[in-house]
This record gives structure tokens, C-alpha cells and sequence, in this order.
């Protein structure tokens, strides 16, 4: 059985590794295949690989993307990170609808990730403020002009 201290540091590696730097592949490290992703879609998504894609799809539009987890909760089998991400719009359309625009953004939000006996993530409630990322990003903003 995976101790407390295993169980955050399995998600300081997630962070670093694969948000931070992009080494998508670690998620299979922390996170079982079936793995159980609620607020990256509406009503949950399942599967590592959903996990993955959605991560890949942040990168994608931010490479510069850096998580900072500034507080850990730690009560049994769960962990709550409560982080804050920054980065730069550069790259893909945000969620495939917001053109990037070099927009700067700094975005607070939380984690609870259950993890199994073995130490792997099995279920994850993510929350941000989506209204505050589209402002930042500047979907709201009208119209370049022709």
C-alpha cells in the first residue's frame, strides 16, 4: 500500500515532468487506464489516454506552460494541489476556438486526485475558472479588424 507521502510524490513528478516539461508518457506512471477525469470535460472523462490528449492539448497552445502547486492537502487516499499555471498563448487555438493571441496567463485552480492501494490515480476532480481563462486569453475581446 502506497503511503501519503508516495501518493504526492507520484503528482510532484506529474507536475514537473509532464505538465512542466511535456514528458506526456509519465502519466502512465501515476494514473490507472481507466483512470476517471472529471472537470477536463463535460461529465468526467475516462481513460489515461483522455488524461493525456488533454494535456497534450494545453501544452500545445501554451509550450511554455510551467504549474506551480503552491499548497498540498493530504488526508488518507486523496491529494489536493492547489496550483497556479502560467504560460503563453502561442501556440494551437485554446480548446480549438480561441486563436492565440501571445496573451500571458496566470490561472489559480485546484486538484483532488484518489489514488488506489498500488499508489495510482484512479480519480481526479480538476476546477478552474473558465470565464477567467477566457478572458485572459482574450476570447472576449472583439474582432481583429480585416
Amino acid at each position: 500500500m502506497a503511503t501519503p507521502e508516495q501518493n504526492r510524490a507520484t503528482l510532484e513528478r506529474y507536475y514537473e515532468e509532464c505538465l512542466n516539461k511535456g514528458n506526456l508518457d509519465v502519466i502512465y506512471e501515476g494514473a490507472v487506464d481507466d483512470h476517471i477525469s472529471h472537470g477536463t470535460a463535460p461529465n468526467g472523462r475516462s481513460g489515461v489516454e483522455h488524461l493525456k490528449e488533454w494535456v497534450r492539448l494545453q501544452r500545445a497552445a501554451m509550450p511554455d506552460l510551467h504549474v506551480t502547486v503552491e499548497d498540498w492537502i493530504i488526508e488518507g487516499d486523496k491529494v489536493v494541489s492547489r496550483f497556479t499555471a502560467r504560460g503563453t498563448h502561442t501556440g494551437e487555438p485554446y480548446n480549438g476556438q480561441i486563436p492565440a493571441r501571445g496573451r500571458k496567463l496566470e490561472l489559480p485552480g485546484i486538484v483532488i486526485d484518489e489514488f488506489n492501494e498500488e499508489g495510482k490515480i484512479f480519480e481526479s476532480w480538476f476546477s478552474i475558472d473558465g470565464f477567467d481563462l477566457a478572458t485572459q486569453l482574450g476570447a472576449f475581446d472583439a474582432p481583429d479588424a480585416p
